[in-house]
């Protein structure tokens, strides 16, 4: 199988779909609707040269910006269909000589067994992940330093269930 041209985030799973996430757009919303709210206070205070009414327009400015950027950018999500639940992203790296332990410890999806392999803040390997909030999907993927770019070097690994689970726990211990 060739790894190289098969990526985590290019390579669809049919319980994987990008949506509108409506939570999102609702407090993009808000902060919009509150940013523009203290906006018009700060200006229709008589006292336009105060420093608490400065503050209030900066700060509702900020909102405005925030809730714009929120609403162009952040309005739609991955979501794990079979149960609505919305999908986190992340990457751990290793060191290239625990390549084969990490590779056999997803291959067989043995995440119980002893924690030899160990994340680093850098390294040649890049574990690339996603899963579900409810803990129920998981997709992985390794890629290697190479070229001056992170290459895929295996095919994607799904988890389900329970093996989904033990995964994340491994994952936020940052050991395999």
């Amino acid at each position: 199988m060739d790894t190289n041209s098969i990526s985590l985030f290019s390579n669809a799973h049919a319980h994987v779909a990008r949506r509108t996430d409506i939570r999102s757009i609702i407090f993009s919303a808000v902060l919009i609707l509150v940013g523009a709210l203290a906006f018009y206070l700060s200006i229709k205070e008589e006292e336009e040269s105060s420093s608490l009414s400065m503050l209030v327009m900066t700060v509702g400015t900020a909102m405005i910006l925030v809730g714009v950027f929120r609403l162009f950018w952040k309005s739609q999500a991955w979501f794990y269909t079979p149960s609505q639940s919305k999908i986190v992203v992340k990457s751990e790296f290793y060191d290239a000589s625990d390549f084969v332990n990490l590779k056999r410890v997803l291959e067989n999806a043995s995440f119980s067994e002893s924690k030899n392999v160990k994340a680093s803040n850098t390294g040649g390997i890049r574990m690339d992940y996603m899963f579900s909030k409810d803990r129920k999907f998981v997709a992985v993927q390794l890629y290697q330093f190479s070229s001056y770019i992170y290459q895929p070097v295996t095919e994607v690994f799904y988890y389900k269930d329970n093996a989904a689970d033990r995964f994340i726990d491994c994952a936020g211990r940052r050991s395999f």
